[in-house]
């Protein structure tokens, strides 16, 4: 009896805590993992110049970093760009409905979809077909006031028209594809190498700039020590230096590396300066714009560091992190060969124009 009793007991509490699962599910909804809520506070629009292209900006500021954005894949017509944002909510004071001064944009709306989403919608005056209409990245807000992300979009009034590529002849620098040899730099969960990638990025930014008449003077073109084999950190990075002044006539000095951190939700890009001429943080600033155009990735900005590299080369000099290797998502991309060719044109993007 005391079995019968014990197991009469034991389906009544499974039933009841099945009933309080249904209960549960019905008030919290599937259960799925929802992302943080990221408010959109302000909206800015400014007619400029950009690389010597005329341009409006829209700028949205945002409370959070991270914002989640895509490009729709049905846009209303040819002169509109739609963008889907997930995990939004509007500001009481945030416009709905805005119509800047100018002919380039005529029009731009945010309109929620649902309690999580809105699409926001650019009618332009020229045509968006052609990719190079506009650029959609985004850039660190201040970190001590409320809008700590803008989402930037740059619509430009040429409509994309192919321009032609900057003529780099004349013109030298040094690229430095970051660790290789006995040193494999960071290493992804999935085993991806950094000095792998960031020989294959600068490989394929030496023949884009080689294409484009400039010299490029490699700190090495295999997977090797740039000093010998076992060398020490401190004699690696003097060895790279001296590649550079070894070359009197190099005008940039880049380093390509990829980021890792123990915390695999770690992500996003950035570049790094030190100041010792009047030129580094632009080249430096130009890169970071470039790569966030490119990549998509959550832009962690332009920042000042004392890096031995950046402080003993006697040129204008940037190091830029790709990615981090430790996020499983960015270390994905890292390994795609169509990603890297992104990342390739980009910097050379951003080396044409510190040239112009």
């Amino acid at each position: 009896m005391a079995l019968i009793r014990w197991n009469v007991r034991a389906r009544t509490l499974l039933i009841v805590a099945a009933l309080f699962v249904c209960f549960c599910s019905i008030f919290t909804g599937t259960g799925e993992a929802k992302g943080k809520m990221h408010r959109l506070m302000s909206m800015e629009t400014q007619e400029m110049e950009i690389d010597g292209r005329a341009a409006m900006r829209v700028q949205i500021g945002v409370n959070r970093t991270d914002l989640s954005y895509a490009l729709s894949s049905s846009p209303h017509n040819d002169h509109e760009l739609v963008l889907e944002l997930e995990d939004v909510k509007l500001d009481k004071k945030f416009p709905q409905e805005y119509a800047p001064t100018g002919a380039i944009a005529e029009q731009i709306s945010v309109t929620p979809e649902g309690k999580r989403h809105a699409a926001l919608r650019i009618k332009a005056g020229v045509s968006l077909l052609h990719e190079d209409a506009y650029r959609i990245y985004t850039l660190p807000g201040d970190a001590h006031g409320k809008t700590k992300e803008y989402l930037v979009i740059d619509i430009f009034s040429d409509g994309g028209i192919v321009q032609e590529q900057i003529d780099l002849h004349g013109h030298t620098l040094v690229l430095d594809p970051g660790h290789g040899g006995s040193d494999s730099g960071a290493i992804g969960y999935s085993g991806l190498r950094e000095k792998d990638v960031t020989l294959a990025v600068s490989l394929r930014t030496e023949q884009l700039l080689r294409g484009a008449g400039a010299e490029v003077i490699m700190t090495r073109t295999e997977d090797v020590d740039v000093a010998h084999a076992g060398s020490s950190a401190s004699r690696e990075l003097q060895a790279r230096v001296d590649v550079s002044l070894a070359h009197p006539s190099a005008e940039l000095f880049l380093s390509v590396h990829c980021n890792s951190f123990t915390n695999p939700d770690a992500h996003g890009m950035e570049t790094y300066y030190y100041p010792k001429t009047d030129a580094d943080e632009h080249f430096a600033t130009l890169l970071n714009e470039e790569l966030a155009a490119a990549g998509s990735l959550y832009n962690r900005g332009v920042k000042y560091a004392k890096f031995y590299l950046l402080r003993h080369t006697e040129i204008p000099a940037s190091l830029v992190e790709l990615g981090f290797l430790s996020n499983p998502h960015e270390e994905e991309l890292l390994a795609n060969a169509g990603y890297q060719e992104k990342l390739a044109q980009a910097l050379v993007r951003a080396i044409e124009r510190y040239f112009e």
